[in-house]
């Protein structure tokens, strides 16, 4: 018995798990625990000031007491009456000292601020990996994204000296020759306009030394480099991005780096990965359509569909895939990404009979529902895909509602399982609701048979992974999502 339905919704937003930027939910609840934790330290601080002014206020007369103390003292210890009192008074002197100072109201706010998961090193590697997965694919250069642009778009606010001097910095220690060159040299260049603290200097040098030695840079003018990690003479250092600027043609800041990215894809030894990276940075596709393609209004011979019809367009003979409009509503968009925002957890993927957790294959932020989570809601949905699918959604798998955030992306995989069919059967067919509308990124693609996704809010791409007469995985329906640049993408 086949598996006949997988139901896939993916998203462009945050969530728990270690990555804040895997998913725009997760990454405004790190807005939110960023404003308790500025919260917690006002309070904090606020408890501390009272406790210094509480403090100073015990202690002015205890030093005017010790002060009058030190000059009758011989009296107080030959008196044993005067000498319980001096004891008397300086157990309940010190012990008060000792409670102002310990301050239990200040301990629990300190210990609510640390409840908090603070961002660690590791948040910010991968997403540095993340914005090197946008650069790669896209074929950003440096220069642009340092700046906020990509092509004709604004994608963010330019990056200062700090922030590049982090890419350069993990770029370096994760081998990444050609991407510590470019954000190196963006972080030295502007680093000359103020020279934070924040860069290191003589790293930098070292950063950009060895790197552009492992890409094969001319070095044959450079005799020294007994010392790597020192910054040298300033001849020498003129020399150095002397050639690292004829090798990129980079000038000055405002200068756009020359396109080193086909070196990134030559590594690429399957032609489609290469061909995927083209579909997403093109958003271009040859649609494998024939004479038999057709756009119609469908009722699938259903009397209730008469009054409203699906609106059915071929995208695919082989695979079959169809697109159909407006088969989602507004209302249950936003029902759904409502109720998936509550507990998003980590997107993993299936490969090799395991299931894993790898950035660079998928990430994002997903919840699964069943019918039961919400009988009328997704019992309508079933009904519609009972309908366009012709297939019974009892056997089907959960809707899988996926949120992706920065350098959200699914790598090319196929939805049928490669190593043979599960107990309960393999995946007949695919539906991708999208809800939202696609930006200009992001999109769905089949590399296979060089097909971009451009689908709206409420459309749905719905194609068949197996061939119906041995169950064979289909590889047309090889397909992947390109990283989303900027905005959010919901589709279920």
């Amino acid at each position: 018995m086949l598996r006949y339905l997988v139901f896939l919704i993916s998203t462009c937003m945050f969530a728990n798990g270690l990555n804040w930027h895997s998913s725009q939910i997760m990454l405004r609840y790190l807005y939110n625990v960023q404003d308790k934790q500025f919260a917690l330290a006002e309070e904090y601080l606020k408890l501390e000031t009272k406790r210094i002014h509480e403090l100073q206020r015990f202690l002015v007369p205890i030093v005017d007491w010790y002060i009058n103390y030190s000059f009758t003292k011989e009296k107080f210890i030959l008196s044993h009456i005067d000498s319980i009192k001096m004891m008397t008074r300086i157990h309940k002197d010190l012990s008060t000292i000792k409670k102002i100072m310990s301050n239990k109201q200040s301990v629990e706010v300190f210990k609510q601020f640390e409840e908090y998961k603070a961002i660690s090193e590791l948040n910010i590697q991968s997403a540095y990996r993340a914005l090197r997965r946008i650069q790669k694919v896209y074929a950003i250069p440096a220069s642009d994204m340092a700046v906020g642009k990509y092509k004709d778009r604004i994608i963010g606010d330019p990056m200062d000296a700090c922030e590049c001097n982090v890419m350069s910095k993990y770029s370096f220690e994760e081998y990444d020759t050609y991407g510590a060159i470019e954000w190196s040299l963006q972080t030295y260049n502007k680093w000359l306009m103020d020279r934070p603290k924040c860069v290191d200097i003589d790293k930098l040098y070292y950063y950009i030394r060895l790197a552009s030695m492992s890409t094969g840079f001319n070095f044959e003018n450079l005799s020294n480099f007994s010392n790597l990690n020192h910054s040298g003479n300033i001849d020498y250092i003129t020399r150095y991005f002397s050639l690292i600027e004829n090798e990129l043609n980079i000038r000055d800041i405002n200068a756009e780096s020359t396109d080193i990215y086909h070196i990134y894809d030559n590594f690429e030894q399957l032609s489609r990965n290469k061909n995927f990276r083209n579909l997403c940075r093109t958003g271009k596709s040859a649609r494998p359509l024939t004479c038999e393609s057709k756009c119609r209004y469908q009722t699938k011979n259903s009397p209730y569909w008469i009054l409203m019809p699906f609106k059915e367009e071929d995208i695919s003979i082989n695979p079959s895939i169809k697109l159909y409009h407006d088969i989602i509503y507004d209302k249950e968009i936003e029902l759904i990404t409502k109720m998936a925002s509550i507990d998003l957890t980590d997107a993993a993927f299936y490969f090799n009979g395991k299931i894993s957790l790898v950035d660079e294959r998928r990430l994002g932020q997903l919840k699964w529902f069943s019918e039961s989570s919400d009988p009328m809601l997704f019992g309508k949905l079933n009904e519609r895909i009972e309908c366009i699918t012709e297939y019974s959604t009892k056997t089907a798998e959960g809707y899988q509602v996926v949120n992706y955030g920065l350098g959200g992306h699914f790598s090319e995989h196929v939805d049928a399982f490669t190593d043979g069919p599960k107990s309960n059967g393999n995946r007949l067919v695919t539906i991708l609701f999208y809800m939202t509308d696609v930006p200009e990124d992001g999109y769905t693609v089949f590399p296979n048979i060089n097909f971009v996704a451009h689908c709206r809010k409420g459309t749905a791409l719905v194609w068949q992974n197996l061939y119906l007469n041995n169950g064979s995985v289909n590889s047309g329906t090889v397909h992947g999502g390109c990283p989303v640049i900027k905005g959010n993408k919901w589709s279920e």
